[in-house]
């Protein structure tokens, strides 16, 4: 269950895991840099860092703001308190997804920051170790067991997670083919229904279809496509 721990007047971290030291400096970049323990760094929407220590491995996240706003504003949103903010949501639905059994990130912390009436903020999740993206799987023409991530996918829409942001970034794949979903901001759980979870999968779909008009060596097939469909339906045959 997530705890708050009030840093300042201004400043509160959200704590997943109440066993590891967390303190305000495990959200800085160069708090770890300065450690020597600051191993990596990606772009997307908004920079992510990747953080080994002798706790763990981490993904560090700042919340940035998507769409024509954050042309004015970056990294700061409306205050509606705590339990709605950016991290609070998206740590309590990961805690809640790893209560079920479905194949997350852990769920380690959050940091939130208050400023006159807005706020910014910072996740941390552990790392999904030996996994790389759907996407990197279809660049590199590795093996993909579409069947299983349809089944995958399944697993969450029964469990009525609703994935705001469904996309083959956000599908992983581990060494053993086991398929993970990540980045699960602005999403949240909500009574299963055949009209979001089509537009879910509908979304995927979409992206896989820009990426392959995009990059001349992915060469995706539809036929991948009818195979994810039936593991999502149940069917027991892999074509």
């Amino acid at each position: 269950m997530l705890q708050r721990q009030l840093v300042t007047n201004n400043s509160e971290l959200l704590l997943s895991d109440t066993a590891l030291p967390i303190t305000e400096d495990w959200f800085s970049a160069d708090y770890w840099l300065s450690r020597n323990e600051l191993v990596g760094t990606a772009s997307g929407r908004g920079t992510v860092w990747f953080i080994e220590n002798n706790f763990g491995a981490y993904v560090l996240r700042k919340y940035r703001r998507g769409g024509l706003i954050s042309k004015f504003i970056k990294y700061r949103f409306l205050f509606k308190g705590m339990e709605k903010t950016r991290p609070s949501q998206e740590l309590q639905l990961l805690e809640y997804m790893t209560n079920k059994g479905l194949p997350v990130p852990r769920a380690i912390a959050g940091k939130v920051v208050k400023y006159h009436g807005f706020y910014e903020a910072f996740i941390l999740i552990e790392t999904l170790k030996n996994t790389k993206e759907l996407f990197v799987y279809l660049k590199e023409k590795s093996s993909i067991d579409w069947h299983e991530i349809g089944q995958t996918i399944r697993r969450f829409h029964q469990a009525g997670i609703y994935h705001s942001d469904l996309n083959c970034h956000n599908i992983m794949i581990d060494q053993t083919q086991k398929i993970w979903l990540i980045d699960f901001d602005k999403c949240d759980q909500r009574t299963p229904r055949n009209d979001w979870q089509e537009s879910n999968l509908q979304r995927l779909l979409r992206s896989l279809k820009k990426e392959n008009d995009l990059h001349n060596d992915i060469h995706f097939k539809e036929h991948y496509w009818s195979q994810l469909l039936e593991g999502y339906h149940g069917k027991t045959e892999k074509n």
